[in-house]
């Protein structure tokens, strides 16, 4: 503040000001160089009207003063950049504890029994309209509705098969938990202590030491286990004995059977937020597409609701095609392959089914639906057939179990399509997959079916200390990793530090979508909260409780990052992005003195949801950082405008979700050295990220991400022509050749202090790693010139001069100018 505002004074001087004017306060240069001590040299200058002097005075007191400014700053940015990489270092140590302490947990739990899970999801996925519900119908053996509405949500249906009606059709129960039942969890006792008694185990009966304990079933556990001593079996009286090995063999004599739950996600994409926090990466997929549609097509989005005869045309923010909708699926699943790949690099990944087809988890099967509107076209048939071959083959996707089913929703019979051969292998990869699954701890089961007993139509979720309380009857000593083992199997639904364990997850998801679709009829009381749901996507707290459940609805939609606090109208209320349109593709955001940061995901994909999230997770770090601020955020499902203030700088970020990345655009509101916000919003950015990637959150847990900044030397410059926009060497950020740098990458460079060549499209061309500099690490900002105005009071070392800097940056009226007015005008003058 102090060398601007001598820096003007000395162009206000150059330009023929007068030594005698006054400021806003009416006092002359001399007295303010005095009260301000800041050259008794130049004081008298001033006094003297010795203009040149004061002039070539004051550019030296500038140049000094810039100078110790330049120092302060590097030093205060320095300090910045180390406390935000403790805190990362702090963040990551206590990720690393948790996983620590969860494998500790679950191995010391496996080695006091372990038993083989018989309970899957089967998941129906695909665009839109697509015919899954009808597929699901279909496989229940239930007749075609062709009025069938579109499903909100989840639709879950049970099944227990075995290998006699695995192709008949499949007969629902009345039960929708995912949980083990009591008679499940003895059948699991009875064989594990039958087991003991085959290994030798009763010859503790005669003080013999007990052999290590061995899994049910030759299958693997999810992460390493340490042998741990086994403690001596309490002696056991021969007519226990006798009695468990009687009610055993009733048990071995039984049919095998496999507990299947049949779940129809939903296939609009506002509806895309809930299903993250459901679907799991060990498990069988079909992945639907209605043969009617022509892959290179727009999409055409469609929702019908139960009451309407018609079906609603909906936008489509990304321009995808129906081929990019397909893909989009098998990327999402293959990422969670690949994912699980990366944590356990030990195992390839490659399951083998009874017969001995191999795949990599999780399975996906295509189902074609609408066959029924293409029979007799055989080149239709045969044509998708190939695109599809040609599709999975090209990039590779091992999953995808090779071939395509043709299924007949309106048919009555099994007979006419492949549904019986769906249901085979659905039952078969469900057994693979199984056979080769996880271990469950005996003792976690047991927990697993206390908590069962207490859910009934009207209890639905408990007390986290009533969950405990039944943890501890039932010997689990470690309660947050056995309910964080159930949380990460679909089982419950519990966050860390929440108050409430939800017990029947899939009831959950379809309260979520409740409150997002905000369903039934509004009295006049509600009718103005609707209104402003519906335009401002912005949903009162006092409507949200009015509903059932306000409480639990209240705090898990937000650990779940559907929505956050805000205030509007003067009235506590929550956003809610999720429900907001989408911004229609326009003119490209590109800021002119901040490059584009990009935010990149393995297979080009953004995974479903998560740009709603990362808008949650950013407006909530805007609301913690400046409560008191009054901008107010805008935001689209695909879209979103953020303000953020940095020591008095404001920046305008725009975030756009672009399907395959997110591009964050930054927009300084005034010139300066932007390189503090930049690690700044960085190291928040990349918070929001990892907070997203929590194991709380199940789907995001399960992916990765890069920061990238595009390639100036070639993106965009590609001779076809684009099909989204007609255009030749189509610059637009999602068409045409994109080329990527990794941050990770250009710091390493950077450190090196080496070059960048870019090879791309036949071209060899230096990156100027200086034109992103400012998304770098660079320890400095000594090339860089410090902002015009001070934003915080000198440190202590100025401590005798900071009262008066504080004084004088109040007193001053302009960013730009300093006005001095003659004693006797009446206009101010300034330049």
């Amino acid at each position: 503040m102090v060398s601007w505002f001598w820096g003007q004074l000395k162009v206000l001087l150059k330009n023929g000001a007068d030594m005698n004017a006054w400021d806003h306060d009416d006092r002359t240069p001399y007295q303010i160089a005095m009260l301000y001590g800041e050259s008794k040299e130049l004081a008298e200058c001033l006094k003297n009207a010795d203009k040149d002097e004061a002039i070539r005075r004051l550019e030296a007191l500038e140049k000094e003063l810039l100078e110790e400014e330049r120092r302060r700053e590097e030093a205060r940015f320095k300090e910045l950049e180390e406390e935000r990489r403790r805190e990362e270092r702090r963040r990551e140590e206590a990720r690393l504890k948790e996983v620590e302490e969860y494998t500790r947990a679950y191995s010391e739990a496996l080695q006091e029994g372990k038993a083989k899970n018989n309970r899957i999801p089967i998941m129906l996925i695909g665009q839109d309209r697509g015919g899954k519900t009808s597929l699901m119908r279909r496989l229940l053996g239930l007749p075609f509705n062709k009025d069938q509405p579109s499903t909100t949500g989840i639709d879950v249906n049970v099944i227990e098969l075995t290998e006699q009606n695995a192709e008949d059709p499949w007969k629902k129960r009345e039960v929708k938990e995912f949980m083990a039942n009591e008679g499940e969890a003895k059948t699991v006792i009875y064989k594990k202590t039958v087991e003991y008694f085959d290994r030798g185990v009763q010859r503790n009966l005669e003080g013999d030491a007990p052999e290590p304990l061995t899994p049910v079933m030759p299958v693997k556990s999810v992460m390493p286990v340490k042998p741990l001593p086994v403690k001596p079996l309490s002696p056991l009286l021969t007519e226990e004995i006798s009695k468990i090995k009687s009610q055993s063999s009733t048990v071995h004599d039984q049919k095998e059977v496999l507990r299947v739950f049949v779940s129809d996600f939903a296939g609009q994409s506002i509806y895309y937020d809930t299903h993250g926090c459901f679907v799991k990466p060990h498990c069988p997929y079909v992945l639907v597409h209605n043969l009617s549609l022509e892959f290179d097509k727009p999409a055409v989005p469609r929702f019908k609701a139960s009451y309407e005869k018609k079906e609603i045309e909906m936008n489509n923010p990304h321009l995808n095609t129906n081929l990019d909708n397909f893909t989009s699926w098998l990327k999402l699943l293959q990422g969670l392959g690949e994912y699980q790949d990366q944590q356990f690099p030990d195992e390839t990944g490659h399951r083998t089914t009874a017969d001995g087809r191999n795949f990599k988890r999780p399975p996906v099967l295509i189902a074609l639906t609408h066959s029924d509107k293409v029979k007799g076209n055989d080149a239709k048939i045969l044509s998708v057939k190939k695109r599809i071959e040609n599709v999975v083959s090209a990039s590779d996707y091992e999953n995808v179990i090779p071939g395509v089913l043709l299924i007949d929703n309106t048919l009555e019979g099994d007979d006419g399509d492949d549904v019986r051969k769906l249901r085979r292998e659905l039952f078969d990869y469900s057994n693979a997959v199984l056979n080769q699954e996880i271990l469950m701890p005996v003792k976690w089961l047991n927990f697993e079916v206390a908590l069962r007993q207490k859910l009934s139509p009207d209890c639905k979720y408990i007390p986290v200390d009533e969950a405990k309380q039944e943890a501890e009857a039932c010997g689990v000593g470690e309660f947050d990793q056995a309910i964080k083992f159930l949380h990460r199997q679909g089982v419950v639904v519990h966050h860390s530090g929440s108050s409430k364990v939800v017990l029947d997850p899939h009831w959950l998801m379809n309260r979520f979508t409740d409150v997002i679709s905000m369903p039934g009829q509004l009295d006049a009381l509600s009718r103005h909260a609707l209104d402003v749901f519906e335009r401002k996507c912005i949903l009162f707290r006092e409507y949200l409780q009015t509903l059932k459940d306000a409480e639990l609805l209240e705090e898990l939609m937000q650990k779940f990052n559907l929505i956050c606090s805000c205030q509007h109208e003067g009235k506590a209320a929550f956003y809610v992005p999720s429900v907001a349109p989408a911004m229609k593709p326009g003119k490209e955001l590109e800021a002119s003195n901040v490059p584009s940061l990009f935010v990149t995901f393995p297979r080009k994909l953004v995974p479903m949801g998560l740009f709603t999230k990362l808008q949650v997770r950013l407006i909530s770090e805007c609301e913690k950082r400046f409560p008191h601020q009054q901008a107010t955020p805008s935001f689209y499902c695909n879209y979103s405008s953020l303000l953020f203030i940095i020591e008095d700088d404001v920046y305008d970020v725009h975030l756009i979700d672009l399907h395959e990345f997110i591009k964050v655009a930054v927009f300084p509101k005034q010139d300066g050295n932007h390189f503090k916000f930049a690690s700044h919003f960085k190291a928040t950015l990349k918070k929001c990220l990892d907070d997203l990637k929590s194991p709380d959150q199940l789907l995001f847990s399960m992916t990765s991400y890069d920061f990238e900044v595009k390639c100036t030397c070639c993106f965009g410059k590609e001779e076809r022509e684009c099909s989204r926009h007609n255009a030749i060497e189509c610059d637009s950020d999602r068409c045409g050749h994109r080329h990527f740098w990794k941050l990770s990458d250009l710091q390493r460079f950077y450190n090196d202090q080496s070059f960048v060549v870019c090879r791309s499209n036949n071209s060899t061309t230096k990156f100027e790693i200086k034109s992103v500099k400012i998304w770098l690490n660079t320890d400095t900002i000594a090339s860089q010139k410090p902002t015009r105005k001070r934003k915080k009071p000198m440190s202590s070392k100025e401590s005798s001069m900071s009262n008066k800097v504080r004084r004088l940056k109040k007193r001053g009226k302009s960013v730009d100018m300093i006005a001095l007015k003659n004693k006797d005008d009446d206009e101010p003058t300034s330049t």
